[in-house]
């Protein structure tokens, strides 16, 4: 008896290793559609491609260094980048070493950042700040971000992030609030994905999401902290590895922690007396909302 019990747990410890062992190969893909990639070709003076070119890439907020080495073609690829702000450091034998400075990679974007050497000591280093690009070039995607600065400068009603959705092109919202009112380029509801950190967060009754739900009638029964959101995009006509829904993803990347210690505090505050009405309408019912928090 007492060996049919052993034999049993070895059993179990070896299926509950099998599945951990599982779980932590599989943690990269976790969040992929959340992450950026910084990609390009480094080039000599005449445009020759560049082989076995040293290539860095550095989280500037994280201090973190990815190094990369150009292939036969001078190509260098950067995948699964937390999305903020980097420099691209590059270096080869006979070449002044170069420095693309001031890179902002967003929420499932695609960067394509090309580097010129000039003959010179390695010791010698050119910077370059970079510019946003007026038409992003990498792909066919269309949407936008909407970044911290303006999640912090805009107001939001009832501090849901869903109602500065709005503010994308073809992304509407029927007025009262409640379920099913949110559309993207004449979609239904139901066909509006949403991600949290590459995550699906939409449910499988309804298709809406699961964060920020909002209740039969009014705001948001749940709520993601707007403290706790690096950006917001907005995809129209998304990627294939997201696109199982006809209408837009909503992706929604989560805040990760830096070198700094840094924090928000905040005070939200609702009252009749502030809201506007025609003078012909009913008196409004009665309300007072107030809160505070912080987060470090």
């Amino acid at each position: 008896m007492k060996s049919l019990v052993w034999i049993t747990v070895k059993k179990t410890i070896r299926v509950l290793g099998a599945s951990f062992g599982l779980l932590l190969f599989t943690l990269p893909l976790f969040s992929q559609a959340n992450q950026g990639t910084i990609q390009g070709g480094v080039f000599d003076q005449t445009g020759g491609a560049m082989a076995r070119a040293t290539v860095t890439v550095i989280d500037v907020a994280r201090g973190a260094a990815r190094p990369l080495t150009t292939d036969g073609a001078g190509v260098y690829v950067a995948p699964n980048l937390i999305p903020g702000t980097y420099t691209v450091r590059v270096e080869a034998k006979g070449f002044q070493t170069l420095e693309h400075a001031n890179i902002l990679l967003e929420v499932g974007q695609t960067l394509k950042v090309d580097l010129v050497l000039q003959p010179g000591a390695q010791t010698q280093t050119i910077t370059v700040t970079s510019e946003a690009p007026a038409i992003d070039t990498t792909d066919v995607t269309l949407g936008g971000t909407i970044d911290q600065q303006t999640l912090g400068a805009l107001p939001m009603n009832g501090r849901d992030f869903k109602n500065l959705m709005q503010l994308r092109p073809g992304v509407t919202a029927i007025q009262g609030g409640g379920i099913d009112t949110w559309s993207a380029n004449g979609s239904r509801a139901e066909d509006v994905g949403y991600l949290i950190d590459g995550l699906r967060a939409d449910e499988a009754y309804t298709g809406n999401s699961v964060v920020n739900s909002a209740m039969p009638a009014g705001d948001a029964a749940t709520g993601l902290p707007v403290d706790a959101i690096q950006e917001i995009n907005n995809q129209a006509n998304p990627k294939a590895e997201v696109g199982w829904k006809p209408g837009a993803v909503i992706n929604v990347g989560v805040k990760s922690g830096t070198n700094s210690l840094h924090g928000t505090a905040f005070a939200y505050g609702r009252e009749t007396s502030f809201d506007a009405r025609n003078f012909f309408d009913t008196p409004p019912i009665t309300s007072k909302e107030s809160r505070s928090s912080n987060s470090v």
